[in-house]
């Protein structure tokens, strides 16, 4: 019987043939590109068996609609539709979420939580919470996010960071207050 030292494997987890086939899974394609202007490529990561169906190990395709731009200032300009701008790749939180959708994130006055051409994911049927950030949809159609504080009375109540000011939008004015659960920076 060949002990595990004797097979190339001190610590007993197979033959290095073995590992080397562990390791071609978890690397990724990627170019590489060092100070000297070279490049190096790595392989694809193989799709995954899910099921008896193939699957990509990061979720599925750009399945997920961008609906529109959020100004992060207090004019925004969002109008939030069904026509989808753009399609991006569905984070893990909003995996199965159907009406779930991205906006891109234009102005200043949210840095540094978000920055311009950042992608804000929303998920609309999750009530907001105090000290979350929320895309707040107008009756005219435009849009902005901002962090949630409250609903006071008729008067929903929001925090802005750039310059650091409370903003307060009478109820008639709201038309959505929608979750943002978090963001990829462009």
């Amino acid at each position: 019987m060949q002990n595990s030292h004797e097979n190339g494997d001190p610590c007993g987890h197979g033959t290095r043939e073995e590992k080397n086939s562990r390791t071609q899974f978890y690397t990724s394609e990627a170019t590489i590109l060092p100070r000297d202007g070279a490049s190096i490529h790595h392989r694809k990561p193989p799709a995954l068996q899910s099921h008896g169906r193939i699957t990509q190990p990061f979720g599925a395709p750009r399945d997920l609609p961008v609906l529109g731009r959020a100004q992060g200032g207090s004019d925004g300009n969002i109008v939030i539709d069904n026509t989808a701008i753009d399609w991006t790749f569905r984070p893990a939180d909003l995996q199965g979420v159907k009406d779930a959708f991205a906006v891109f994130v234009t102005g200043d006055s949210m840095l540094p939580k978000y920055k311009p051409q950042d992608l804000a994911y929303v998920r609309p049927r999750k009530p907001p919470q105090r000290g979350r950030y929320v895309l707040v949809e107008t009756a005219d159609h435009s849009g902005f996010i901002k962090q949630f504080v409250k609903w006071d009375g008729a008067t929903l109540v929001l925090k802005q960071f750039n310059p650091a000011q409370e903003v307060r939008i009478p109820r008639e004015h709201v038309r959505k207050v929608l979750l943002v659960i978090g963001s990829l920076d462009a």
